[in-house]
């Protein structure tokens, strides 16, 4: 292996271990606060669900958050990356029809 492909290869693998802990830091803290704050809130009104709302209002919002990033990493990374794509490109035969 060339050291460029080794480097290439090196780059790859930081990349992907960095939207790793992005995923999870997207997904841990918005789950955390809500939780935390809807806990908070339920002993100030004293109330016992609002926790259980703040979570789930948390991992829909970290949900978003990642489903906003990978789609963002996939159209930014699908020519970087050594991923299969296939292009039709048009001729000058292919738009005249008989």
């Amino acid at each position: 292996m060339t050291k460029q492909k080794r480097d290439k290869a090196r780059r790859e693998q930081v990349t992907a271990y960095t939207y790793l802990v992005q995923f999870s830091i997207n997904m841990i803290v918005p789950i955390f606060a809500c939780t935390f704050f809807g806990y908070w809130l339920d002993n100030k009104i004293g109330t016992s669900f609002l926790v259980i709302v703040g979570f789930f209002i948390g991992a829909i919002s970290g949900g978003t958050s990642i489903y906003k990033i990978s789609k963002k990493m996939l159209t930014k990374d699908e020519t970087s990356w050594d991923y299969p794509v296939v292009e039709e490109k048009k001729t000058k035969d292919d738009t005249h029809h008989d």
